[in-house]
């Protein structure tokens, strides 16, 4: 299977123009401390310039670096705040170095705080999946047994077919209880997980809001 990156890529390639960073008509207006403002805004590095500028070559258009810079700039100023840096971290995005150092102390704190919320929701998820697959497999061996069990009182059924599927039944017994101690292990860590979740709303709710 290619990975989703060369995917995306060939497509690009296929499309002409469809993955560009800006349209004709927005290469053409040239709102380019505008653009900048909303690049910055969104937390982009300074590569997203050059992919402005050749997303914009093709109509011979050459952006203004300067009043670019200037816009996303000001737009750093929103994005690099202590909430918006909780809410990246707790996506799981990362983080591109972009804020000034001025800003840059803050925003961490933040991030750091959001990337604990993220960590957190990942155990909790992990155990609620391993919950799902070890219902899963437990509901696949209750039927299993059901199956075995009507053979063996099926009287068509040979004795040594049965003494088979006797031993069949003893270690699907097995892991059966296996997948029992599965779930419950999974379920305590799930418990556990959202324990840790309700006391993080508790302690940065107050700061960054709820979620």
């Amino acid at each position: 299977m290619k990975p989703v990156w060369i995917v995306v890529v060939a497509a690009c390639g296929l499309l002409a123009g469809s993955c560009a960073t800006l349209s004709e008509d927005q290469c053409q207006t040239g709102d380019w401390a505008g653009i900048g403002y909303s690049d910055g805004a969104n937390g982009h590095g300074t590569g997203r310039f050059g992919d402005h500028v050749k997303a914009c070559e093709q109509f011979g258009v050459v952006p203004d670096q300067a009043v670019y810079m200037t816009g996303r700039a000001r737009g750093l100023t929103v994005y690099c705040q202590p909430g918006r840096g909780f809410q990246v971290g707790r996506s799981g995005n990362s983080y591109g170095g972009v804020c000034p150092a001025s800003l840059e102390g803050p925003f961490l704190g933040g991030y750091s705080d959001g990337r604990i919320v993220w960590e957190t929701q990942q155990r909790y998820d992990r155990a609620q999946s391993a919950i799902n697959a070890a219902t899963s497999r437990s509901d696949d061996i209750e039927r299993r047994m059901r199956e075995a069990e009507a053979m063996i009182a099926d009287p068509a059924v040979s004795d040594d077919e049965k003494k088979a599927l006797r031993e069949r039944l003893k270690a699907l017994r097995d892991d059966r209880y296996s997948a029992g101690e599965d779930r419950r292990q999974a379920i305590d860590l799930r418990d556990q997980a959202d324990r840790d979740l309700s006391r993080l709303r508790a302690r940065f709710g107050p700061v960054y809001g709820g979620w």
